[in-house]
């Protein structure tokens, strides 16, 4: 009798920590990540998203484990690296070079065929600026040159931080379609981002980092659940305002007001982590 093996987690993170000097900025972090699935990352600044993504890479040092599709990164580094695509939130890229030479340039660097250059260059929309210089690209084609550099060498995992931070609408949405074609094709990608919109869309599953702690894992629904009945001021600019008002009129919510105002993510984080609700309880 034979006994089927579970399938291995793409990334396996246990009691993962950080501290710079006496600020700690990661504290006992622990989550997997099944092969082939879209995992959203959300916090407010400064919650420890990045120095998460960099703990996986492993480009600094750490407290606890991290293993990329079975490699500990530790013991690791450089094979796990090479099943991680990374795209941050402002691509450093030379802009006197083509996008073609950009990228043969990371071919080069990552030991992968410089066939894949064309093939990548098409897989996001830019074959026919493939001859035009990166300073003279919007910063959604950047962040999509940026994006074919880190699929280079076919790697199993996506880290994107911030990928669509300074885009705007329509360039958030192609990125978002980008997104969605990699999940279909089996990429497994940990997205970090401080926008909510189309992440039902995007992401299987949510983690929130609060002050450098996991308050929340679990799916949107069970995250709405936990937000129902709430109250909140949303942050809104440009044609924001009466997209939120269709959207909200659909769902069969009436808002009280709608005004422009700072995200609250203390709200959020509250509806996340009880534990958090009670320590403002008791505070009051």
């Amino acid at each position: 009798m034979t006994m089927a093996h579970a399938t291995l987690p793409m990334l396996h993170i246990t009691n993962l920590g950080k501290q710079y000097r006496k600020l700690r900025v990661l504290t006992d972090v622990s989550f997997d990540v099944a092969p082939g699935s879209v995992i959203a990352l959300l916090g407010a600044n400064g919650a420890g998203k990045t120095t998460t993504l960099k703990c996986i890479l492993g480009v600094m040092p750490f407290d606890g484990a991290v293993e990329v599709d079975g490699i500990s990164v530790r013991k690791h580094g450089k094979d796990a690296r090479r099943r991680i695509g990374y795209v941050p939130q402002s691509a450093v890229l030379n802009d006197g070079d083509t996008c073609r030479e950009a990228l043969e340039f990371l071919a080069e660097l990552k030991g992968a065929p410089r066939s894949r250059v064309d093939e990548m260059l098409a897989l996001v929309n830019l074959g026919e600026q493939r001859d035009v210089a990166v300073g003279h690209l919007s910063g959604g084609m950047r962040q999509r040159l940026a994006l074919a550099g880190a699929l280079l060498a076919d790697p199993p995992l996506l880290l994107l931080d911030e990928p669509t931070a300074s885009l705007d609408i329509e360039s958030r949405m192609e990125f978002h379609r980008l997104i969605l074609r990699l999940r279909d094709e089996g990429k497994t990608i940990i997205l970090s981002t401080h926008f909510f919109d189309h992440l039902e869309e995007l992401a299987s599953r949510v983690l929130i980092l609060d002050s450098g702690r996991l308050a929340f894992d679990g799916s949107l629904d069970e995250l709405s659940q936990r937000v129902r009945g709430r109250r909140y001021v949303v942050n809104l600019n440009g044609n924001a305002p009466a997209r939120f008002m269709e959207a909200l009129s659909a769902a069969g919510i009436g808002p009280d007001r709608v005004q422009p105002a700072e995200m609250r993510w203390e709200e959020l984080l509250l509806a996340a982590a009880p534990e958090r609700q009670k320590t403002a309880e008791e505070q009051a």
